[in-house]
């Protein structure tokens, strides 16, 4: 209730028609709903289905939306291909990653002050811990995921739970009235996670450790530094490589694994370095993980080594491999044959920027070059501003190789998707 009800870093209110996009089994989805409902606001449901930046852009537009929360990377594609949609917005929220100084600094510039909002927070804590409303011009090289939320406390500690100094690093820790019972059948990872509150007023009260690395600014606000352990955001999912390594350790063909974050230009990605005495194919392997994995833990790219680079301890070396990046074809289960007609170049190349490779075959499966939904969407998006075309995602998911794609879109130029 403190997420919707007496709220201090936002208001709904009767006028207000707040857009509902998120899935509902992301926490996101109860401000979404609940904000508006119990302020006598609208709920503007978007279409089911994946939208492209530009549709939903245009829903947001064609229903008069005030009050919308966005995925970082979603909020970033939307700035980057329809940021006058977002003109009537009165709150514009957030998060899930680290969000884009530019991309903050160009909704703020659209939008009145304050409008637009850092949200930071586990679902564990009930979707928001912190907000930070941003303001112009930035203070900060990087946007502050700001100070704890009416009914919330954050606690910037040390690894024996000591208040660490403003300015330095240490974990958060978070407790108050949004705070979650624990783990659904996992008493130890619930008393490893959710642990007594010294801080507390409150006989019994616990405070989660959020595995977030922060430190408290000159201004009071709090800081995203990185994580604790190896848990990484993909997509605003939080993701343990360790468990992409357990279940490719399980494989018969693979002997020793490592899984490890990287940066690109649209975010993170798992990459998989692997040793294997056969010859199995990265596709292979992809569809293993799928079987068991969600879609988030199954890494973008895989690159079979001879050996594993090691430190001088004998560990391996997993700062190397996540510098380790290649512009190269990934291995697909295709043989390369080049684009033939100017829409296929063109595909190819338009797949080639945005996935930062030499080249793509046109009879690559996208998705087995490292392709998610999130470049799909932005893909799909270049591809219908080239052809004056609608191209929706599922055509995207129903033909995913330039090929394929290809021969769909010259069916439809001059014509309209249905």
């Amino acid at each position: 209730m403190r997420l919707v009800l007496g709220a201090d870093f936002l208001s709904v209110g009767p006028d207000d028609t707040v857009l509902q996009y998120a899935p509902l089994a992301f926490d996101a989805s109860t401000l979404e709903v609940w904000a508006p409902l119990l302020n006598g606001g609208r709920l503007a449901v978007a279409p089911p289905g994946e939208l492209t930046p530009g549709e939903l852009a245009a829903f947001v537009r064609d229903e008069a939306v005030t009050v919308a929360w966005f995925t970082a990377g979603l909020f970033h594609q939307i700035l980057d291909t329809a940021p006058e949609a977002l003109g009537g917005l009165r709150h514009l929220l957030a998060g899930g990653d680290v969000l884009s100084a530019p991309h903050v600094r160009k909704a703020a510039e659209l939008l009145p002050a304050g409008a637009v909002i850092n949200g930071y927070g586990p679902t564990e804590n009930t979707t928001f811990t912190c907000c930070h409303p941003v303001g112009l011009p930035l203070e900060h090289e990087t946007v502050p995921i700001g100070r704890p939320i009416r009914g919330t406390t954050a606690h910037v500690l040390d690894e024996h739970l000591r208040p660490v100094r403003p300015g330095e690093v240490g974990e958060l820790h978070t407790g108050g009235l949004g705070l979650a019972r624990g783990y659904v059948n996992d008493p130890d990872q619930t008393a490893e996670r959710f642990i007594p509150d010294p801080f507390a007023d409150r006989p019994g009260a616990r405070m989660y450790r959020t595995g977030d690395l922060v430190r408290e600014l000159p201004d009071g606000s709090l800081e995203f530094v990185g994580r604790v352990d190896a848990q990484v955001k993909i997509r605003g999912f939080r993701v343990e490589p360790g468990e992409t390594e357990a279940a490719l350790r399980r494989h018969p063909d693979v002997k020793a694994v490592a899984v490890v974050a990287q940066t690109t230009k649209d975010g993170s990605r798992l990459a998989a370095f692997y040793e294997s005495d056969f010859l199995v194919s990265a596709p292979a392997l992809r569809r293993a993980l799928s079987e068991e994995l969600p879609p988030h833990f199954v890494p973008a790219v895989f690159t079979r080594l001879d050996s594993l680079p090691l430190t001088a301890n004998g560990k391996v070396d997993r700062r190397s491999l996540s510098a380790l990046t290649s512009r190269e074809r990934p291995d697909v289960d295709s043989d390369f044959r080049p684009p033939g007609t100017p829409v296929e170049k063109m595909l190819a190349q338009l797949w080639a920027d945005v996935m930062e490779l030499d080249e793509v075959g046109v009879d690559d499966d996208f998705f087995e070059l490292g392709g998610h939904s999130l470049i799909a969407t932005q893909i799909t998006a270049e591809i219908g501003n080239a052809f004056d075309a609608v191209i929706l995602p599922r055509t995207f998911y129903e033909n995913p190789t330039v090929a394929e794609l290809a021969a769909r879109i010259e069916e439809l130029i001059g014509g309209v998707e249905r």
